[in-house]
């Protein structure tokens, strides 16, 4: 049972390792274009909580909300996009 729960604890620790270094964020639109054409994985950015501002942002790069992390660090900020004021970040990616 502990060989079982080491290797479990190794595969967690290398995605988890993986997911931080895949994980870059964006404060500008420039920026959050360039991060996914050039290095791709996760964009952590702004956004102005609207569903016409995710779609935008879908149709003109083919990246979507993966997420809004549970304990996400309330910060201000300005949406990417629009510009509008946001409250925190959300990860982007592409899918592949």
């Amino acid at each position: 049972m502990e060989l079982l729960e080491e290797m479990q604890q190794h595969l967690y620790n290398k995605a988890l390792a993986f997911r931080t270094e895949s994980t870059r964020e964006a404060n500008s639109w420039e920026e959050f274009v360039k991060i996914l054409d050039e290095k791709g994985g996760f964009v952590s950015a702004h956004w102005d909580g609207t569903e016409e501002t995710e779609d935008k942002i879908k149709e003109q790069t083919k990246a979507t909300i993966r997420c809004i992390p549970i304990n996400n660090k309330q910060e201000e900020g300005k949406c990417i996009l629009t510009g509008a004021p946001s409250t925190q970040r959300v990860l982007f990616a592409r899918a592949y």
